[in-house]
């Protein structure tokens, strides 16, 4: 079986270093330390969930994530944000984000949210797959 792809994008180093960390033996983990950098890789690599940081010099986490979608690639993204950004970042779950993370965050919260994640998808795939539709209701006769 493939190897899920996450994609880290944070201009902090040690971000990218310690999530990076926590997923490398069960995923195939890219970084990029900016935005031009991270929809490169996302072009190349078409990652399945990205944790994206909101505040970025050049291109800023919004921008990546607006450019994600107009590409009709699906990963499921995750903003990362500072306590500050709290208005930035429920801004960024009407711009299709599944959820955020505020700085400093816990590494079993955010494996937590990645298994979670992987967990949808796949029941999703399975369901898609096997032409079930999971949402409709069956009479009986």
């Amino acid at each position: 079986m493939k190897k899920k792809k996450i994609l880290i994008v944070d201009d902090e180093p040690n971000i990218l270093f310690v999530i990076g960390q926590a997923f490398q033996d069960t995923y195939e983990v890219h970084t990029a330390a900016a935005g031009d950098k991270a929809l490169e890789v996302m072009r190349v690599e078409k990652p399945d969930f990205v944790f994206l940081d909101i505040k970025m010099p050049g291109l800023t986490g919004m921008e990546v994530l607006a450019r994600i979608k107009t590409t009709g690639a699906s990963p499921v993204v995750w903003m990362l944000t500072g306590n500050d950004e709290l208005e930035t970042a429920i801004e960024t779950l009407r711009q299709g984000a599944s959820g955020y993370l505020t700085k400093p965050f816990d590494l079993a919260q955010i494996r937590m949210i990645v298994a979670a994640a992987f967990d949808v998808q796949e029941k999703k795939d399975s369901h898609d797959s096997s032409g079930e539709k999971p949402w409709r209701i069956k009479k009986d006769k």
